[in-house]
Formats: structure tokens, sequence, C-alpha cells
């Protein structure tokens, strides 16, 4: 009872300080209600903090801090400590940790020319580049540590420096982390096999993914991008906060080694995100892209599905209605469903209204009230009657959500086999973009379906526009198209360019002049390794396999998406940081866009300085980009001898951020006015200082040439 009523207790604290604040957005107080309803104790959060917050203090009222990517966090909290979100002032904003979904090689070096950087060829110097010295990290399920992709064949050495499975409970913990299992020992690794099983039981993904960015293949054939890169793999916990987390043990693990590190993530979300680069996550993200770390995330597989729906209100048509079919999943595609998901976003600063009808196959309707977003934050659940059918639905409303002020609604729609779900929205003045998603059992709905007319007068039909998911729409990420790889045609003597991917996601992102995809890389039947422990790696034919002498066939497989897309681009990212280890994150996409390969399926892009909602800039060229990485060297490094240090905040009284804007090993050094030298410290592109315990004062940093002055007060 006392625990029941200390819940009760914080969730009327939240919802009462949320109205008046409105630090975090509805679908966070929903869900806050969902899981207390299932029994959740804690809940993981990613907030914004003021600058110089006190650790110690939220960690007294029971809060754990995790990740920390300048001032966004994630935060660990019990359930009765829920009220400390709303109360405590050193918290600007938070979000709810949202659930994650998830979403040939040969002719992949072919296409993107990699063979070629691989042997030297063309090169400045003809140099090879397999991507020595760097870290690609690979956050994803399904990994197989002994597979002979990433080991020798004897498997007696190992390129996978690191793993962190979260869902394996024994520990030990990565330091610092109190969940989780940590592995090095390649006889540690050998023994564990592979990651434990989660939400996808024991896949394959991450070993495919794996393989394609830094595998060494068979005798030369379906290597990966960068087959010397040394690897860190993550089975993440399914959340946002479990990623950042992940993604900040990568990071230390790196620089722990003076590495440069790239980060892939082949998956992605439309559910509970603001889609245009405005959330904590994408924050975050940015955050640590500006300190060294590059990543590198899939666009998403709906360029196929019509699941976009906009439509312009204006006030000299009134009672203008949006309406349209919402066409299920196993209408399209066999798979697990529990309802549709319908995501709406208007402008920011207006509102509208939505409601949903159901129409049985005696073209009857049942329709529910209109909900306006005007009327304020609200949850409604409620049953809708039609006939002697009861249909659940619930609404999440918005009327201004904190990250971009927009209204926005959450329409969850229960399955039925026997009704079809309609869409009716209006407004005075209004662009209303919708989405049609597939409602997983898990909340993590990532994929898409159609909005259609079917004959209905008056109705609309769907676009596949507006495709990218988070992380993707994140400004600072390297987000990536597929396409066929292109071929030899021996008969011909010619060849071929490859398509774009039927699946492959469009841009543009949502009230935002970002510029996505970036780069298209081949992701369609992409050769690469699968994991020998999978329970579904029967699934997949060989193309090719490996029998080791502890008896287990190891094969190669065939799969398509923009999974296998992005660690393309991966591996290429490790070529050019081995080329050029003083690269800033922006410089790496610079480079990658500006040398990007435009044939007859891309069209003039570059040459017409035209960016493509499917293409990007085109398709990404190993060559050309590990060849302007080494023609930057020197020159990058001279340019920003004359870039100031960053320091925030400043002034400060706690800790201190500060930014190099250089990914080489320098030396930190921090003096008093006099003279006096009283902290010294290597450094890759950020280091974090802790000036608690530090007179107040004027002090002078250095690093090489470049000082900067910080004041502690």
């Amino acid at each position: 009872m006392k625990k029941i009523l200390l819940t009760l207790l914080a969730m009327s604290t939240l919802m009462v300080a949320t109205a008046q604040t409105h630090k975090c957005a509805n679908d966070t107080r929903t869900l806050i209600a969902d899981e207390i309803a299932a029994g959740a104790t804690q809940l993981d959060f990613l907030a914004k903090m003021v600058y110089g917050y006190d650790r110690a203090a939220l960690e007294k009222e029971g809060i754990t801090i995790g990740a920390e990517a300048g001032n966004i966090v994630t935060l660990h909290v019990p359930v009765d400590k829920l009220g400390v979100l709303e109360s405590n002032k050193q918290i600007v904003q938070y979000s709810i940790s949202h659930r994650i979904a998830l979403p040939e090689c040969n002719d992949m070096r072919f296409d993107t020319r990699t063979d070629s950087v691989q042997a030297g060829l063309g090169t400045e110097g003809n140099l090879p580049y397999t991507g020595r010295g760097v870290y690609v990290g690979i956050t994803d399920w399904g990994f197989d540590y002994t597979n002979p992709n990433y080991n020798a064949a004897s498997l007696d050495n190992l390129r996978l420096v690191r793993v962190w499975d979260h869902f394996r409970l024994a520990g030990p913990h990565p330091e610092g982390f109190t969940y989780g299992t940590e592995f090095s020992a390649l006889d540690d690794l050998l023994a564990a096999q592979s990651d434990t099983s989660n939400l996808y039981k024991i896949g394959t993904h991450g070993t495919h993914v794996a393989g394609i960015a830094a595998g060494r293949g068979k005798n030369g054939n379906y290597r990966g991008q960068a087959p010397n890169a040394e690897l860190l793999f993550c089975s993440f916990g399914l959340g946002e906060s479990q990623w950042l987390e992940a993604v900040q043990w990568m990071r230390r693990v790196a620089a722990d080694s003076n590495r440069r590190l790239v980060i892939n993530s082949s998956w992605g979300m439309y559910s509970f995100s603001t889609l245009d680069g405005t959330s904590l996550l994408s924050q975050a993200i940015n955050n640590w892209a500006d300190s060294g770390t590059v990543f590198v995330t899939s666009a998403g597989n709906n360029g196929h599905a019509n699941f976009h729906l906009s439509h312009s209100f204006t006030p000299d048509a009134p009672g203008d209605t949006l309406r349209s079919v919402c066409v299920r999943a196993s209408d399209i595609y066999v798979t697990r469903e529990a309802g549709q998901a319908l995501v709406l976003w208007g402008d920011a600063n207006t509102a509208f209204s939505a409601a949903i009808r159901m129409k049985n196959y005696q073209g009857e309707f049942f329709e529910t009230p209109f909900v306006n977003t005007a009327d304020g934050d609200t949850t409604i659940v409620d049953t809708l009657v039609c006939g002697s059918h009861r249909i659940a639905y619930r609404f999440i409303v918005e009327q201004q959500n904190p990250f971009n002020d927009c209204p926005n609604m959450r329409i969850e729609v229960a399955k039925s086999t026997t009704m079809e779900t309609h869409l009716l929205a209006t407004a005075d003045s209004c662009m209303l973009h919708a989405w049609n998603l597939n409602l997983a059992t898990n909340r993590a709905g990532n994929s898409g379906c159609h909005f259609a007319a079917r004959g209905n007068a008056g109705y609309s039909s769907g676009d596949a526009l507006y495709a990218i998911s988070e992380p993707g729409c994140a400004a600072k990420n390297i987000t990536v198209a597929a396409h066929k790889s292109r071929t030899w045609n021996a008969d011909s003597t010619a060849i071929v360019p490859g398509g774009i991917a039927n699946f492959s996601s469009s841009g543009p992102i949502l009230n935002s002049d970002m510029q996505k995809p970036e780069i298209s890389a081949p992701g369609y039947e992409i050769v690469s390794s699968i994991n020998y422990f999978s329970t579904s790696a029967d699934e997949y034919p060989a193309v090719m396999e490996w029998r080791l002498g502890n008896g287990r066939k190891y094969k190669w497989a065939a799969m398509s998406g923009t999974s296998m897309s992005s660690p393309s681009v991966t591996g290429v990212v490790a070529l050019i940081l081995e080329a050029n280890p003083a690269l800033t994150t922006d410089e790496v996409r610079d480079i990658i866009t500006s040398t990007a390969r435009n044939d007859d399926s891309t069209g003039a892009l570059l040459a017409n300085g035209t960016h493509h909602l499917r293409w990007g800039w085109g398709k990404i060229d190993a060559l050309a980009a590990v060849n302007e990485a080494v023609r930057r060297v020197g020159i990058e490094q001279a340019e920003r001898m004359a870039v100031a240090l960053k320091i925030y905040p400043n002034p400060a009284t706690n800790l201190v951020t500060v930014l190099t804007g250089c990914g080489a090993r320098e030396q930190l050094a921090v003096y008093t006015t006099d003279g006096r030298l009283i902290h010294s410290e290597p450094v890759v592109q950020e280091a974090l200082l802790d000036v608690t315990s530090w007179p107040r004062g004027i002090y002078i940093l250095r690093i090489g040439t470049r000082t900067g002055k910080l004041v502690v007060r």
C-alpha cells in the first residue's frame, strides 16, 4: 500500500507541475502512467540540464545519472521520485526513454570503389587504407562473438575489442554502469558465444551489419569496407537512454585507446518523436558529434509505403476536412500487429482537430468525437461501439510540444479484421502532416502502412515523403539511403549503374531545411556474415560457408535494407579517419557529400548543386573521399590552430566541457593568471574538468598554441 501511495503522490506532483511548466511532452506523461500500470518500479529518461548542474544533489534524491552528452543526460528514476523531474530547477526539459525498433559485398566494394582503396590503387601515394587504428562501434542486436569474419579462422586472435550486452545480467558491469555484462578477454567472448536472447530473440542483424562495415571475408570474398578496423559491439536495451549509454561507453573505450570512433546505428523509430531534429536524442547526438564521434544511421525502409499524408488548411476554405483510409499492416505484408498508430503534427502555434471513423463490410460508419489540440493536453482512452463490434482507441493529445512548439496527436486504434480505419482531420489554418504506422506490441512502431482513398469520394491517398526516422533526422548524423550495386556486364563490357532501392526512405525533414539523407550506398542483396547461434539463421540461404575446426559451419547470406547501406558508409568513414584522424565530424560529412559519385541513375546532382530527397548528394565514393581526406592533412590542421577553444559553461561552478575542434591527441594545460600550472591532461576532441575545488578566479586554458579563458565562481 505504501508503494502505491508513493506512486500516486509522485504522479500527482508530476501532472500538476507539468500543466504549469511543460518540462515534458504529453506522450511522456501518458507513457509514465502506462509503465507504472505495468508494474515498473524505475523509469528511464532523457533530460536537458542547466550547465554546471549539481550531480550529487540529484543522486541524493535517489536518481542515477548515466550518459552525459553535453547538457543532455540519461536519468534512472524510481517511481516514487518522479516529482523531482518537475520540482528540480536543474532539469530544464525531460522525455521518457522511448522504445526502439529494429528495422552482395563484392559488388558493394566495386560500387563504392572501396576495393581500390584497400588495394592502394589510385590513392594518394598509392597507399592502401583498411581502417587500421579506427574503432567501429555497432549498436544493434544479434552478435556472434566467435565469427571468423572478424576473428582468425583459428579463433586465436580478435579484432572485437570490447562487448557490452545489456541483456546478460550476470556482470561484470562496465565501470560507471549498474547493468549488463562487459567482455574484453578473448576466452570470455568465445565462451559467451553470442549476445543474449531479448525481444528479437537471438538474431543475426548485428553480425551481418558488422561484417559489412569491417568483416575480413574469406579468401578475399565478401570482405567488408574496413577489414582492419577494430570493433566495439553493444546489444543495447531497446530504449533511447540505453543507446545513449552505449555510445558513452564506446566513447570512453575509444578515448582510453586514443582512437577515432565511428558508430553505426542500423535502426530507427517514428513513434513518440518530433521527427524534425529537435528531440533530446537528436540534441545529444549533435553534442557528441561536435566532440569528434562520427554517427552513421540508416535512412529507413519505408520508401515503398505511402504512409505519409499532408494537407494545407486555409481560412478561405472553412469546413475543409482531410479524409483517408488507414491501411493495416497485415493488408500489405505478413506481420504481427496490435493495431495502428497514427501520428499527426501541425505547424507551431496552430491547432487542429482529428477523429477516427470505422467502416464495416456493410458500408456502415461509426465515428469518434473530434478532438482539438486547442483544448489542451489530454489522453483519452475509450471504446467505439460499432454494432456488434467494440474497437478500443487512445488519443494522446498535445497543444504545444516543448521541443518544437507544435501541436500533435498520436492516435492508437486496436487491430480489427472486420473494420476499416479512416482518419478525419480539420483545422482553420494549418499545414498538417500524418503518418500511418504499424502499432507493434512493444510500442516501437517502425513499419509504414499506406494511406489510401479506396474509391471514397473526397478522400486522399498518401505519399512516401518525410520518411526519415529517429535518429537519422539528427542534424549531425550521416543518414544513408540504399541503392542496388552497379555491376559489370561481360557481354556489353559496360558498367551497369544501380538504381535506388524501392524500400529506401525519402526526405525531407519536417519543419527543417536539413538535407536528408546525405548519401546513398549499396543496400540491396548485400552478402555478409550470419550469426551461427541465431534462432533464425536457417531463414537465410547460404551464399558462402566456412567450416572451422570446432565443427561449426559459418555462413554468409544476402540481406537487403538501409540497415545494410549504413554500415557500408560506416566502413568508409573508418577509411577516411585512418587517412586523416584529425578531421572533425563536420569535415567528414563534408568530404562524403562533396565527393559523392553521380551517374545515370542519380542524375547530375553535384554538377547542378542539387540535393535529391532519396539519393542525397549521390553515391558514396570511397576512393575520392579518402584522397580528399589525405589532401586536407596539414591544411585543415593549420586552419584549426586559429579556431578558438570552446569552453562551457563559462563562468562555471562545477563541471566544465572543453572542445578542442581537433581529433588528434593533444595536451591540455590550465594555468593561473600568474603563470602557475595547476592541471594538465591529454585530450582528444573533448575534456571534462571538475572545478568544484578550484578557488574562485580566472584561469588560462592552453592546448598547443591556442588559449582560452575560464572564470570559476
